[in-house]
């Protein structure tokens, strides 16, 4: 199993990936979904947070910043990710990706 991170923001998103199943992939992004397929399952929308020394959770304030995916079957599956403060101006106009994720045995 593997970890793939993309930062949207800061580099090109592929429009098909290729994966294998259990892999998990990472956005820095404030929104995701699936849009179609059963082989990718949404397992979230996340505020990155920190272990604190006295080892409890500090969690800054603000907008989601991070969605997970991961791969559970072979097959294929559509995903959307979304960028941009959710929260923000609703006139203000968001980016997102539709991405066609291929997961392999």
């Amino acid at each position: 199993m593997r970890l793939f991170e993309l930062k949207p923001k800061t580099e090109e998103i592929p429009a098909n990936l290729s994966i294998a199943v259990g892999d998990v992939l990472r956005f820095a992004a404030s929104g995701g979904r699936v849009l179609g397929g059963t082989a990718v399952e949404a397992l979230g929308v996340f505020v990155r947070g920190v272990i604190g020394t006295d080892g409890r959770p500090l969690s800054p304030a603000g907008t989601p910043n991070t969605v997970l995916f991961r791969a559970v079957a072979p097959g294929s599956a559509t995903i959307d990710v979304t960028f941009g403060d959710p929260f923000g101006d609703p006139a203000a106009e968001r980016e997102s990706a539709k991405i066609v994720v291929t997961v392999e045995e």
